[in-house]
């Protein structure tokens, strides 16, 4: 006996088959969390060569593509050329890279230890140089401002019950860095042990950059096998939205954060400001980090300082300060351009969330993803909006709904049998141009050209 497939009913049932397996992951999960994240730690680790690898392919995709394009540029290459220029333009990316990062330690690691030892060196002359000025102070006005006359700071606080020490304090705040550095050198030990991972990565990586253009295509073809064709396209649209966006602003922030340490460190030798190697890294390190990163850089910089020098750390205050409107106003908008396109809110709130979630990997990748989850969500709501006909632009919200005409002023809520009147797309309020010098440059020539005109008439 034939039974004849009825695809629908076929459908559905593969439909809860799937429903039901995936619920059947999540309670496992859920009862299980501590297995299911020891398994994703391990995995983790197993798969770090891979992570490794796809980072710093992606880091240095762009050179290659710089040297392929530029310095490789055959016309007509044949086939076995292409693949000859794609070889010499890898090895020269990754020999750029290795060299910009050779040079960089060269240059800021011994300037770091210098200055490392000469603040653990000087601590102790700082230490009583602090205390005579606080001293003296306190010798010249405390008869004035409180009516007795004392000699020393420790003798004010003394007749007043309160235990302090300036050099208590400062050499709690040395062993506070110095417990700090202990901890980075004894994280920067981890890292060395994993060099084999990293050494892997690199491996992977040079194959990531050599075969990307046949990987690329290999997952798009299974993607189209396995999703229908409107599907397929949204796919392949969001990962070049995801990359023009990630891509943009991590290397732009890379790339900007090296040119705030050069700098930095430029106008602190000018200025003669004490540990300006070490404060520079700092600076341009922290600097990586959206809209918290100079705050963060500052203040450890400026108490480095400051135990060095009071007035110098006021003008390093001031000279960060001069350097980040510089950045924010003129480099940062010049490297990054729109590669992020959100507002200051947003921003505030990425780095909050993901930076408490992830840490500084959070911070530094929170921007680039929220911003591609708000473009979805943006697209989602105007296509809402489209297919009820309603205005998409935010202008029209603003005044939305006015306040005459709709219903009784005095009802609270509306009822059902309330008229309503609904918004068209023809009530949309576009938001006002900006003018740009694109078109002033098209007014100027109408003019040019109204003026030759005018003389030929005459």
């Amino acid at each position: 006996m034939d039974f004849k497939k009825n695809e629908k009913y076929a459908s559905i049932a593969f439909h809860i088959f799937l429903t039901v397996c995936a619920c059947a992951i999540v309670v496992f999960a859920l009862v299980n969390l501590n297995t299911v994240w020891s398994f994703v730690k391990k995995s983790a680790v197993i798969l770090s060569p891979f992570t490794y690898g796809f980072i710093i392919a992606y880091l240095c995709n762009p050179i290659m593509i710089f040297y392929e394009e530029r310095l490789f540029a055959f016309k007509k290459a044949k086939k076995d050329m292409r693949k000859a220029k794609r070889a010499l333009s890898l090895a020269l990316a990754m020999l750029t890279a290795f060299a910009v990062i050779a040079v960089m330690l060269y240059a800021v690691i011994p300037q770091i230890i210098e200055s490392y030892e000469e603040l653990g060196s000087q601590l102790n002359t700082y230490i009583r140089n602090i205390q005579t000025l606080a001293d003296n102070l306190v010798k010249e006005h405390s008869a004035n401002l409180i009516g007795t006359q004392y000699n020393t700071l420790t003798e004010l606080l003394s007749a007043y019950d309160i235990s302090f020490s300036f050099e208590r304090i400062l050499t709690y705040s040395y062993s506070v860095l110095t417990v700090g550095t202990d901890y980075l050198i004894n994280y920067g030990g981890k890292i060395v042990g994993g060099v084999k991972n990293l050494l892997i990565g690199i491996i992977i990586a040079v194959y990531f950059l050599g075969s990307k253009d046949k990987l690329i295509a290999q997952i798009k073809k299974v993607c189209n096998a396995v999703l229908t064709r409107k599907n397929y396209l949204n796919l392949i649209r969001l990962g070049r939205f995801t990359h023009k966006t990630f891509g943009g602003f991590l290397i732009g922030k890379i790339l900007d954060s090296i040119i705030i340490g050069v700098l930095t460190f430029v106008v602190l030798l000018i200025f003669k400001i004490p540990y300006a190697p070490l404060v520079s890294v700092i600076v341009g390190v922290t600097n990586i980090i959206p809209f918290f990163g100079p705050f963060i850089g500052a203040v450890p910089s400026a108490f480095i300082i400051f135990i060095a020098s009071p007035v110098k750390a006021l003008w390093f205050i001031l000279i960060i300060f001069v350097i980040q409107q510089l950045d924010g106003n003129v480099i940062g908008p010049k490297i990054l351009g729109d590669s992020i396109g959100t507002s200051a809110l947003w921003v505030i709130v990425a780095i909050t969330v993901c930076g408490g979630y992830f840490g500084f990997t959070g911070m530094l990748l929170g921007v680039p993803a929220t911003a591609v989850i708000y473009v979805l969500f943006k697209q989602h709501i105007e296509k809402k909006l489209r297919h009820k006909n309603h205005p998409i632009h935010t202008e029209f919200y603003k005044t939305d709904p006015p306040l005459e005409n709709i219903v009784d002023p005095h009802l609270v809520l509306i009822d059902r049998d309330t008229p309503v009147p609904e918004p068209t797309l023809e009530d949309d309020i576009e938001p006002p141009e900006e003018p740009t010098k694109k078109t002033i440059n098209i007014n100027l020539t109408a003019l040019k050209k109204y003026k030759f005109k005018k003389g030929n008439k005459k």
